[in-house]
């Protein structure tokens, strides 16, 4: 018997993405940043946490999207010692959905789709949701935060620009992207 794994289903722009829920300590709301001086795009400050300054990581510019500050709902507290020796924050558009998965059910990531970022990408794993009794498969792509979390500290990322979308499929089985 599999045991599931615990995905946090994350909301960045307009596109939903999973990640490993084992890394991430709390959900909180936007923490207030402190700008730090010529910083990449993906930083974007340093907050009061407990007693520490911890960074605030945007990670929507490693994923090629722009950076939006005004749109953030949730801050997620990456536990201490899973990529540094401090807890790290990362700021996100929203947290929709804790997620069991069966590692079966995660499919290989076609490479093409995900240009420049084919490292950080688990998967794929494609999901029911129901909106307004209205069922529809969304296939996400499973993201590596901690390892997009280790290299940026190692300072190993550049800015990629991926092309990949959160397909849907229609009842009559033809595919669009959105």
């Amino acid at each position: 018997m599999q045991s599931h794994l615990t995905l946090v289903e994350i909301l960045l722009g307009r596109d939903h993405y999973l990640i490993d829920g084992d890394i991430i300590d709390k959900f909180v709301r936007p923490l207030k940043t402190i700008s730090v001086y010529d910083s990449p795009d993906y930083i974007e400050g340093m907050a009061k946490w407990g007693e520490e300054m911890i960074p605030v990581i945007n990670i929507a510019p490693l994923l090629g999207m722009e950076k939006t500050v005004a749109n953030k709902q949730r801050t997620l507290i990456v536990h201490r010692g899973t990529v540094s020796e401090y807890e790290m924050a990362v700021s996100v558009d929203d947290v929709y959905n804790i997620r069991a998965v069966l590692p079966a059910d995660i499919m290989p990531a076609e490479i093409s789709a995900c240009k420049g970022m084919e490292e950080y990408v688990k998967g794929l794993i494609r999901l029911k949701t129901y909106t307004e009794d209205i069922e529809e498969d969304l296939l996400l792509l499973y993201l590596n935060l901690q390892k997009m979390l280790t290299n940026l500290l190692r300072g190993r990322i550049a800015r990629p620009s991926p092309d990949f979308y959160v397909w849907r499929w229609e009842n009559s089985g033809t595919t669009n992207k959105t």
